[in-house]
């Protein structure tokens, strides 16, 4: 199987050879006309087989994509991975099933792991993230380098689908800058489409960048209409090397430090299903344990008074949910989609070390908590509509509840004394959200219209108690947002699609609340009075589907008011905090815009090459500005372009691929004055497959072809460009990863 390329375009003619790129662009067009003289069917809404699948009701088989999900990826940008092209990809990490997929990336934590999504230059709480449907926790950083919590916690082995949606979508809600929809594994994806039957599996894989392993077992069944699953996954390795090595024989200590901090790094993940299955519905059980710990040495944080520094980190969610998918014919709905859930995100961050110089010193333990549980109970309905104008109603409700609960310990060893604090109050979260859309069928399903209205209302209650420095209010908004999409088939090969409307992001309870008087001169400041966020987004593109391949081109402008900044410098009390303080505040206006691009050519018929063969790229070039302070939003991903020529055997027992990644220079002005801004560079990666028999699949690539020592911006973004420990942030050179599967 192969890849399907996230896209993104770019302008530079530095990119890529211009007679292939060209190819690209211009051959669907060709095969437009091809496809139009062999009367192909129009268009799909998706570039992707799997969204034309979605809402397909077989005899046995009832899919429960949300219908806004469904219309989404149609009058939008979007991408795709599928638990096959993952392992293909031998990817051991989410940030590495981005890894060819310019304008999208994994943001990188350091000590903490990996943090989430960025989208089109929009990361953290802006990015909508949801498992199977239920919101993952919220991030909650705060500038101190003792507790960080993500918000990508599932293993990817779990995973049988990865969807991201790019840019705003008002219908989703929390979609503020993308949303990252990612599906669990189901029975029905191993097993027959009928009958009785069971299916069992066993994988195991290596990566040299990180020294990790991971074995997998997935363990699934059908007796009558009751089906079951269980997929249990370990890994266990090293932090990623840089450049410069593991750092496994490396003791030097403080910033100037070239290799990672060494330590070992373990996960697992179980997940369970249990669900009966008919003709006309679904309903079952969802079970899920992840569990993500590390032990580190932090030798690049040690120094004269921070001594023998030791990490001991952990993050665990816990998930248990209800879901039934039902077809009934009632006046108000045809298709019901609902699904009840709990969720517990607790992030344990211990740190201990000697602390101190010469007599004053002691054994330190610092101990940051962070729990957030939550209820969540969403609906979808839908109604077909069979009028002059077809219809599809989809209409429903989002219904949750988070509960927060921060808690710090600072104990010296030596006297026993526990100096124990909280950076936010505890408090609660109630957010209700309801939307109603109408997809129009126009001229005989050549194009569609779908306007979309959505209510949300959010308030947060505190619960002050003596370990809370400040007495803070609640704080409480509501907002109506909208939209107009559609798509219109020009040709049987050649669509056009977009959307305009406004969207919508309350202020994190981070945001929100995050207060801390560090003691050593600079304090952050809570700002409860925090607006939020709004923005009004265009998105316009064109999908060519032939005879040679298929492209796809898509330009898209944000612009958003009471975007909220992050440690923005003000001054209440210089005295006593002569290195300043810092909070959130609303910023006027910023915007972020771009152009993207993606396509793929079959080379057996542009050529007359081998049967199998083809080629991709994808590319994207992104900007974004903040128009209240004149600067770039340093989160803007730098100009990337993906380029590939891969084979796969007409009888898919075989295939492989070689993937080219160019990424641009980050300039000065963007990176901001003395700040370090990493150069270009060029990426090769070669990857295989091969199925040995009918029940063992081999595979194994190698990356960074040519050792090349390199910086992604997002993990350097804010250190000096005088930064003696630069290298320890840069990339693996040269890596190696196999995995082999046997399917029973």
């Amino acid at each position: 199987m192969t890849r399907s390329a996230l896209t993104k375009p770019t302008s530079s003619s530095r990119l890529l050879p211009l007679t292939f790129s060209s190819l690209i662009v211009a051959l669907p067009l060709y095969g437009a006309r091809a496809a139009e003289t062999a009367h192909q069917s129009p268009t799909s809404a998706s570039s992707t087989s799997e969204s034309d699948a979605t809402f397909l009701v077989t005899a046995k088989r009832l899919l429960s994509t949300s219908p806004v999900q469904q219309v989404s990826k149609e009058q939008s940008a979007t991408a795709s991975m599928s638990a096959e092209q993952m392992a293909d990809q031998i990817a051991s990490s989410i940030a590495d099933v981005t890894r060819y997929e310019p304008g999208v990336l994994v943001t990188n934590k350091g000590r903490f792991g990996q943090e989430g999504f960025n989208v089109r230059g929009l990361d953290g709480n802006r990015v909508a993230i949801d498992l199977d449907g239920l919101d993952m926790a919220e991030r909650y950083g705060p500038t101190s380098t003792y507790l960080s919590s993500g918000r990508v916690n599932t293993d990817i082995e779990s995973l049988s689908n990865i969807s991201i949606v790019k840019g705003g979508d008002a219908v989703a809600g929390s979609g503020f800058g993308g949303v990252v929809s990612m599906r669990l594994k189901s029975p029905e994806d191993v097993l027959l489409p009928e009958g009785d039957d069971t299916y069992a599996s066993v994988k195991g894989g290596y990566r040299s960048g990180s020294r990790t392993f991971f074995e997998s077992t997935t363990l699934a069944g059908r007796r009558g209409d009751l089906e079951s699953m269980l997929v249990l996954t370990h890994r266990k390795g090293d932090p990623a090397e840089s450049h410069a090595g593991s750092g496994r024989s490396d003791s030097t200590s403080g910033s100037a430090r070239s290799t990672p901090d060494t330590g070992d790094i373990s996960n697992y993940d179980v997940l369970f299903k249990l669900q009966k299955h008919t003709d006309r519905q679904r309903v079952g059980v969802v079970a899920q344990k992840y569990r993500s710990s590390s032990e580190r040495h932090l030798y690049s944080s040690e120094t004269s008074t921070y001594r023998d520094y030791m990490t001991d980190d952990s993050v665990t969610r816990e998930r248990l949910g209800l879901y039934q998918d039902v077809l009934l014919d009632t006046a108000l709905f045809d298709e019901a989609h609902w699904r009840l859930d709990w969720q517990r995100t607790r992030t344990v961050n211990d740190s201990a070390m000697n602390y101190g110089s010469g007599a004053n010193a002691y054994p330190r333990l610092v101990d940051r908590y962070f729990t957030q549980r939550s209820w969540q109970l969403k609906l979808d309905l839908v109604r077909h509509l069979d009028t002059a104008i077809p219809q599809q109603i989809a209409y429903g409700v989002t219904l949750k509840r988070d509960q927060y609960d921060s808690l710090n310990h600072d104990l010296n060893k030596t006297t026993g004394a526990d100096t124990v604090g909280r950076f936010s109050p505890p408090g609660a979260a109630t957010r209700v959200g309801f939307y109603l859309q109408d997809r129009l069928s126009l001229a005989d399903d050549r194009g569609s219209l779908t306007p979309a209205i959505r209510f949300d209302r959010y308030r947060y209650d505190l619960h002050r108690d003596e370990l809370t420095s400040q007495d803070y209010s609640g704080a409480d908004g509501r907002a109506v947002t909208g939209q107009l999409g559609g798509t219109w088939n020009l040709t049987l090969s050649v669509q056009l699609f977009g959307k305009s409307g406004v969207g919508f992001r309350a202020p994190s309870y981070e945001e929100l609340y995050y207060d801390y008087d560090s003691g050593r001169g600079y304090r952050i400041v809570a700002n409860p009075d925090l607006k939020p966020e709004h923005s009004r987004f265009v998105e316009a593109g064109v999908r060519f589907n032939g005879a040679l391949g298929e492209s796809e081109v898509t330009g898209f402008y944000t612009d958003y008011r009471n975007f909220i900044e992050t440690q923005t410098a003000v001054s209440l009390d210089t005295a006593n905090y002569p290195l300043g303080e810092y909070t959130s505040l609303n910023l006027d206006r910023a915007l972020i815009r771009g152009v993207e691009f993606k396509g793929r050519l079959d080379l057996h018929r542009a050529f007359g090459a081998s049967e199998g063969w083809y080629g991709r790229m994808a590319a994207a070039y992104i900007e974004g500005k903040n128009l209240e302070q004149g600067t770039s939003i340093q989160s803007i991903p730098p100009v990337q372009a993906v380029v590939a020529a891969g084979y796969d055997a007409p009888s898919h027992r075989w295939g492989g691929e070689l993937a080219a990644t160019y990424v641009n220079h980050v300039s000065q002005y963007d990176a901001g004055s003395a700040q370090y801004a990493p150069s270009a560079y060029q990426l090769y990666d070669l990857t295989g497959h091969v199925k040995l028999g009918e029940h063992l699949t081999v595979r194994g690539g190698v990356f960074n072809l040519l050792d090349k020592r390199y910086w992604v911006w997002d993990d350097v973004r804010g250190l000096s460009s005088s930064y003696a420990g630069i290298e320890r942030y840069s990339q693996p050179g040269r890596n190696v990863g196999v995995s082999a599967e046997y399917v029973f």
